[in-house]
């Protein structure tokens, strides 16, 4: 999915539990044509502090309103890294209950 260029209009993602894990997660933090998303969820992924980190560093996701990470263990370290993300403008809702 972070190579697909096709989908330029994608508004949601959801993923929850499909064990996508920190590899996963950077993978898709490479996607650099989801320029419409507003909604990603990964809860209950294994996401991690260092899946947080890879996630963060995304800067092509500036319309994402909501990001669900419930449930992947990110603990302090890994909000600290999303909280260096200055691309996502529009970020509303952060979920991290569980995490």
């Amino acid at each position: 999915m972070s190579k697909n260029i096709s989908w330029v209009n994608l508004q949601e993602l959801n993923l929850e539990y499909n064990s996508i894990d920190r590899k996963g997660t950077a993978f898709l933090s490479e996607n650099n044509s989801w320029f419409n998303l507003q909604a990603l969820n990964l809860a209950n992924n294994s996401v991690g502090a260092e899946g947080a980190r890879e996630l963060g560093k995304n800067t092509t996701w500036a319309n994402l309103q909501t990001l669900d990470l419930t449930g992947n263990l990110i603990r302090v370290e890994g909000a600290r890294e999303l909280r260096k993300n200055v691309s996502w403008v529009n970020l509303q809702v952060l979920k991290l209950a569980n995490s």
